[in-house]
């Protein structure tokens, strides 16, 4: 025969492990929101290297360099705008994407003098440059998604509620003083 004391206790330890599972899902959830979100930064720069592979074949020299000197001013003022924000708001991870978006800005300018110096081809660099960038946004969401699902299991875990971290009182030690004989 199964005691009521004992029900209830089943039934509250059900409830917690319920509720520690809730966590976990909400947690992958808003994990991955904020991978998604991320996301967009890369996918974008992806997108304007395509863009630029596809003008490089089909327009002209002048063309293509009025569209470098373009592109980088709309990089360098989105970049300027979100530093700006990021500094009133006082957010860091705001003013990475700034850093970012200004290297990218700074990238697309080299487009007309690196190619000719180091004698590459202009859509070699560009196909350079998208590794680089790519390898540096995977290298960066890995970072973050370890270090944020890291930060969220240790929020989830109960160890710190059990094993309180208390000061370990030390009993002071007597010493022994010795008389000196007169």
């Amino acid at each position: 025969m199964i005691e009521p004391n004992n029900s209830k206790e089943n039934k509250s330890k059900n409830k917690k492990k319920l509720t520690i599972k809730e966590r976990y899902n909400n947690i992958n959830n808003i994990l991955g929101a904020k991978i998604i979100g991320n996301l967009a930064y890369p996918a974008m720069i992806m997108i304007y290297f395509i863009f630029f592979n596809i003008q490089y074949k089909s327009v002209s020299e002048e063309m293509l360099i009025q569209y470098i000197n373009i592109s980088s001013m709309v990089f360098i003022a989105i970049s300027i705008i979100i530093i700006e924000i990021a500094y009133k708001k006082e957010e860091d991870s705001l003013s990475i994407y700034g850093i970012e978006f200004l290297a990218l800005a700074t990238f697309t300018l080299l487009i007309k003098h690196i190619p000719k110096i180091l004698n590459y081809n202009i859509q070699n660099y560009i196909l350079i440059g998208s590794y680089a960038f790519g390898i540096y946004y995977i290298l960066k969401l890995t970072i973050l998604y370890t270090m944020e699902k890291k930060k969220e299991l240790n929020n989830l875990s109960d160890i710190k509620e059990i094993v309180k971290e208390e000061p370990i009182k030390k009993a002071t030690k007597r010493k022994n003083k010795k008389e000196e004989g007169k």
